[in-house]
């Protein structure tokens, strides 16, 4: 009966002896796996991926699961306890990412939350996603996602932010300008332009009406580093000079377009337009870019209206050009003198400048007003002996128009040579060269108005 119960103990203290030994499997499982000593908390590796666990009575039985990348598990399982199952699985479920950021002082966040600055330790759960970003006023923040998802890659084990891209806010004046870089728009009134480590960017801020307002912004060696907020002045402005089709548009008196043309003043100063088309009244106005002028328009749409002058006169390839006068033989210089004044006179009524000696002859401007004063053509003959062997003279008719309106008569820098002869002036030229050349007849000669006069 002894010998029995013996036995059983025997049989009780060997099933109690296999209990004590745990089957633990690591995942993933790659991963080593440790008995922590208590004595001097060493690392004693009992497996990778598998290991058998003998519960020790004087030991907690500390396991610690390690794996690059991943933070630690750790599980302790007291001989004391009750264990039904005897596989026991350890996950690492939390992925390490160790965050490196330069330049030091630059500053990490997690999920927008500051995490300080120089270095960090990421823990990443798994399911989870965690973006990191790094940043330092006046660089171009660097940001990375991590996803610790199955079938998706994994986070790395270190990740190094160098931040080495500059970047400049910039602004706009007025307010409400597009901002442009290197010509693509990167955002209205206040935009992040970024500037790569070793290149220029030229960024451009426009709005309509305005002049645009530039700034070039380099990223390189021995080069100023551009600043962290700049503001671009738009100063000038823009016309849009919007006339008919086939319309010359004058800026301050020299060409610069047809029909419509986008007009620039420069701050501080002013342009003269003038939009020009024949057979119709000019447009002029002046613009000012400057304090306590009144703002140019952005559109200005400009309609011509009929010149009046044009119905009243014709193209003529005699005016403003020396025509040559030769005398018939039968005229004495005398009479020839006489007859070409008088008609002169027959067509203009006063002489501002005779002298027979020396063959000059030149009357006063005579003007024409038209379209209630807007425009004003002025006229006049200016004789001039050109030989005496043959007898020749040479005649010119004048003829000029206004540049503006509401300015005098007298004033010659306002009228420009027009190549048009009005209507009441055009058989003047040929009647002298009728008369001239013909043959002297007995008797005053018809309409000898000098004769009447002097």
């Amino acid at each position: 009966m002894r010998i029995l119960l013996a036995i059983a103990c025997l049989g009780v203290a060997a099933t109690s002896a296999r209990a004590q030994t745990l089957q633990i499997s690591a995942s993933p499982q790659n991963a080593a796996i440790f008995r922590l000593k208590p004595q001097d908390n060493s690392l004693i590796p009992i497996g990778v991926g598998t290991a058998q666990l003998k519960l020790d009575d004087k030991d907690p039985n500390t396991v610690i699961v390690r794996l690059e990348g991943y933070r630690d598990v750790t599980r302790s399982f007291p001989k004391s306890a009750k264990y039904d199952d005897k596989k026991f699985t350890l996950f690492l479920t939390r992925r390490i990412v160790k965050i490196t950021a330069l330049p030091y002082d630059a500053n990490i966040m997690v999920n927008g939350e500051n995490k300080g600055q120089r270095n960090l330790e990421l823990d990443v759960e798994e399911g989870q996603t965690v973006t990191v970003e790094v940043r330092k006023p006046g660089f171009a923040p660097i940001k990375h996602t991590y996803r610790h998802e199955r079938g998706a890659e994994l986070p790395p084990p270190t990740d190094r932010f160098e931040l080495v891209d500059r970047q400049v806010s910039v602004s706009t004046t007025p307010s409400g300008g597009q901002i442009m870089r290197e010509g693509t728009k990167i955002g209205d009134n206040i935009a992040d332009v970024v500037i790569p480590q070793g290149a220029c960017v030229t960024v451009t801020a426009q709005k309509i009406g305005w002049l645009p307002a530039e700034q070039n912004y380099c990223n390189k060696d021995g080069v100023a580093a551009p600043p962290i907020e700049d503001r671009l002045v738009m100063a000038g402005r823009v016309v849009f000079v919007n006339g008919p089709p086939g319309a010359k548009i004058m800026v301050n008196q020299r060409e610069a377009g047809t029909g419509s043309f986008p007009v620039r003043i420069n701050d501080g100063t002013c342009v003269t337009v003038r939009v020009d088309q024949a057979g119709y009244v000019p447009f002029t106005h002046e613009y000012c870019a400057q304090l306590n002028a009144p703002p140019p328009p952005l559109e200005e749409p400009v309609t011509l209206k009929l010149d009046e002058s044009y119905a009243a006169s014709a193209q003529s390839d005699q005016a403003n050009v020396n025509i040559s006068l030769e005398v018939g033989k039968t005229r004495t210089e005398d009479q020839a003198w006489k007859l070409i004044a008088s008609i002169v006179l027959s067509h203009f009524d006063i002489l501002e400048n005779s002298d027979s000696q020396t063959g000059y002859l030149r009357t006063a401007w005579q003007p024409k007003v038209f379209n209630n004063g807007e425009v004003i053509v002025r006229t006049r003959v200016i004789v001039k002996r050109a030989g005496t062997d043959p007898l020749r003279y040479t005649i010119q008719i004048a003829s000029e128009r206004n540049r503006k309106a509401g300015i005098s008569v007298k004033d010659d820098e306002n009228f420009m040579l027009w190549d048009r002869i009005l209507s009441m002036y055009k058989d003047v030229i040929s009647e002298l060269q009728a008369r001239i050349q013909s043959p002297t007849r007995s008797g005053p000669e018809p309409d000898d108005r000098w004769t009447a006069r002097h």
